[in-house]
């Protein structure tokens, strides 16, 4: 077994002597490279966390920072991490069933309490891809390549792909793969340290902290290692069957391990209250096109909006392939001068089928849809599966290439090919991939109304505070405000995903009468007739919500026509405090 094919191999290459290559220094500067390029990715939002806002997904960021904030508010309030009320009042909210972050935002804690949930989203979006890459990084000098610049162009590109520079728009529950490689570490065979039942119990609870850092990349995580486990056994029988033993007690040890750290939050996924079964979105509009692949996308610098328009993907924060012609070829010769490796051809096989997978339910290509069904229409309805959106699947293959790459590199470095002609080659092909940083436009700050704690004088134990105007069903502007009390405020409503009827997933809830009403003022400037119905009506919507205070946001267009409304509709006058005009429900 050796860093050239790390499971057993009979092309293997012997190792080689005397490499000293645990010196801190290279490893060191590797790891700042990426710290480096995670911070210049993220840039625009270090400039004024509080104050910035992605340009690309301007909605979800408000989610991930009230997700943060309400970690924090779990862990110092001693509540339910999994499970709230402070959302969607006062049904609540099964926060394991959306897209959330429990586990990094109860370690962010004391990033969240001292200098607010913006600084920690930011922080998180570094960590995400800056710790994919350094863990990606430590399992390839450990188990892959001898070659630390091997292993650092691999792991790279792993953590800085198209696909996840893409998603670092707010899906930080995507990004956050920095226990990935540790997962994988340890369900690999490990030469000269067997303790199967050791690395088992490890596995298990890696397994429990990526399900509470993100579902969805621990499903395919589980779906790519298995596809790669029997792959590679398929083409190393002699050694599988030798392995079997040690991979089965690994297995095995972990399953109950995971299941004791992770049983409770994976019976409020399943079972819990406000839990759902499938998706309120078509999930086979977000499948990859056939020709993004070969593309550049929105965030290379041989890209741009356009550019990755001309291919079809979800929307500009699910450009999951996009790798470029160049890195394709690459790709491509790589797997021919390597294909004596059998671990080379198990993680090519992995790759592809995934390729494939995330091509969704319906072939696309050039964004024609071609009627042909995708493979993921084969699964696409089973539980838990259908509510992943398959052209996530393409991270997969991402993965599996990075692994291609550092194999090439060190191949490289120990053949006669001219060291500038292959690094001419590898750099053509990855250069282009070089991401931009992600843009950000300005926000208003949130009034001191709700960071200095005024609202608390006006709503009692159990009560929400209703944000005006909500212009869509899923607006965010009360969770950005209550993000900026530590989530301490609840709010009705709220972009979060919830049963319907028949226990499909919903999302959000519709807006009160009193909310369209609100918001029309604020589009149009005009004030409607309001009689002793239209109060009644508004107090009950209120009522509905648990409402003891509505707040006009002080950003909103019509000011005076809004808050002439809303004094008629409520019947009591409003006031001004803390930089916001604001009005305690009668009760």
């Amino acid at each position: 077994m050796t860093r050239t094919d790390p499971l057993p191999d009979t092309t293997a290459e012997p190792a080689e002597p005397g490499r000293n290559r645990w010196r801190a220094w290279p490893h060191v500067l590797v790891l700042a490279c990426y710290v480096g390029l995670a911070v210049w990715v993220t840039s625009g939002l270090w400039a004024a966390p509080d104050t910035r806002v992605l340009t690309d997904n301007p909605n979800d960021q408000p989610l991930m920072e009230w997700m943060l904030a309400y970690g924090a508010h779990a862990v110092t309030h001693l509540t339910n991490p999994f499970f709230t009320t402070q959302v969607n009042a006062p049904d609540g909210a099964n926060l394991m069933a959306n897209s959330s972050v429990i586990l990094p935002a109860a370690v962010l804690t004391p990033v969240t309490v001292t200098f607010g949930p913006a600084v920690s989203f930011v922080v998180l979006e570094g960590v995400a891809l800056a710790g994919t890459a350094a863990g990606w990084y430590l399992v390839f000098c450990r188990r892959l390549v001898w070659s630390r610049a091997a292993a650092a162009i691999g792991a790279g590109f792993i953590g800085f792909a198209p696909g996840m520079i893409s998603m670092s728009n707010a899906h930080v529950h995507i990004t956050g793969q920095f226990l990935v490689p540790f997962v994988v570490l340890c369900v690999l065979p490990s030469p000269g340290r067997p303790r199967p039942a050791r690395r088992g119990v490890v596995l298990g609870a890696l397994l429990a902290a990526q399900f509470l850092t993100g579902t969805e990349v621990l499903l395919f995580t589980v779906l790519g290692v298995a596809v790669f486990v029997v792959a590679w056994a398929l083409l190393n029988r002699a050694a599988a069957r030798r392995e079997l033993r040690g991979f089965l007690i690994r297995i095995g040890v972990a399953a109950p391990v995971f299941l004791v750290l992770a049983g409770y939050p994976l019976w409020m996924l399943l079972a819990g209250p406000q839990s759902y079964h499938g998706s309120p979105w078509n999930i086979g509009k977000y499948g990859t096109d056939v020709l993004s692949w070969v593309w550049y996308g929105t965030y290379s610098p041989f890209g741009g909006h356009r550019q990755a328009a001309r291919v079809y993907a979800g929307n500009v924060t699910e450009e999951a392939t996009y790798l470029g012609v160049g890195l394709v070829v690459l790709a491509v010769a790589l797997v021919w001068w390597l294909r004596r490796s059998r671990t080379v051809l198990a993680l090519t096989c992995t790759g592809v089928l995934f390729a494939l997978l995330s091509l969704g339910t319906e072939v696309v290509f050039l964004r024609r849809h071609t009627g042909i069904p995708g493979p993921w229409a084969l699964v696409a309805g089973l539980p838990l599966v259908d509510q992943a959106i398959p052209d996530r699947l393409a991270l997969v293959t991402t993965t599996t290439l990075g692994a291609v790459l550092a194999l090439g590199a060190e191949r490289a470095l120990r053949t006669r090919v001219p060291r500038p002609v292959w690094i001419g080659v590898f750099v053509a092909a990855l250069l282009p991939l070089v991401p931009l940083a992600l843009p950000t436009t300005s926000r208003p700050a949130v009034p001191a109304f709700f960071t200095d704690g005024y609202w608390r004088a006006h709503v009692a134990p159990g009560r929400t505070v209703l944000a005006v105007p909500q212009f869509s069903y899923s607006s965010r502007l009360g969770m950005r405000f209550a993000a900026y009390t530590r989530a301490d405020m609840a709010i009705p409503g709220g972009p979060v995903m919830h049963p319907g009827p028949d226990g499909r997933a919903q999302w959000a809830t519709p807006r009160s009468p009193f909310a369209v009403t609100v918001a029309n003022v604020s589009v149009t400037g005009r004030i409607p007739p309001v009689d002793a119905a239209d109060r009644a009506r508004a107090r009950r919507d209120l009522a509905a919500g648990h409402t003891d205070l509505v707040v006009l946001d002080p950003s909103a267009r019509h000011q005076t026509q809004v808050r002439t409304a809303v004094d008629r509709l409520l019947a009591v006058p409003g006031r001004h405090q803390g930089g916001v005009w604001y009005w305690s429900v009668p009760g």
